[in-house]
């Protein structure tokens, strides 16, 4: 592929970069954000488009954007600056989660800096990394504890249903949750 078929396959999948031949610094980090969240395989993520992601790129595309069994890079978009970030590792539980659970939506993925401040996210959120999303409540705390897959839960206090997962221990972990044993808190 050659980079405007590279950034065309990054746009169609929702990366809002131009389509202009130049391997600029918008380009790179969304080759990055695709190597980083694409579950299939574990790419190296360097920001360059070698024969391994180009396969990955193709292979995506192809499969309506899919980035795992169930979800596709669109629903991890801010709905800020409409930049798409997910970690593989948070993917690969949201499938599982899916197949326990059925079909789940992405509330709030990715949130970019201004986003996350509008909308009162915390200082250090996961959702900045790509590494967290909201979830609508299906599921209780003890069960999605007890899937071993999500490193931070969190919990409304009226009901106990989770309406967040994270895999910090994938990326930023500055609370030593990890799926064994989860950061895990209640909301109101």
């Amino acid at each position: 592929m050659n980079t405007k078929e590279v950034q065309t396959a990054l746009r169609d999948l929702g990366w809002p970069i131009s389509v202009d031949g130049s391997f600029g610094p918008a380009t790179r980090q969304a080759v990055l954000d695709f190597q980083q969240g694409f579950s299939f395989d574990d790419l190296l993520v360097d920001g360059f488009a070698g024969p391994k992601t180009h396969e990955a790129l193709r292979h995506c595309v192809g499969a309506g954007g899919k980035c795992g069994s169930y979800f596709a890079f669109r629903e991890f978009k801010s709905k800020g600056d409409g930049w798409i970030k997910v970690h593989r590792e948070l993917v690969r539980g949201l499938d599982q989660y899916r197949r326990r659970y059925g079909p789940t939506n992405v509330v709030s993925g990715h949130r970019d800096l201004r986003h996350n401040q509008k909308v009162g996210g915390a200082k250090n959120s996961q959702h900045l990394y790509g590494t967290a999303v909201d979830l609508p409540a299906v599921a209780s705390r003890d069960a999605v504890k007890d899937l071993r897959l999500f490193s931070g839960i969190g919990y409304r206090a009226r009901d106990g249903m989770v309406v967040h997962v994270d895999v910090r221990h994938a990326a930023i972990n500055t609370t030593g949750g990890s799926p064994a044993a989860p950061s895990i808190w209640k909301y109101g």
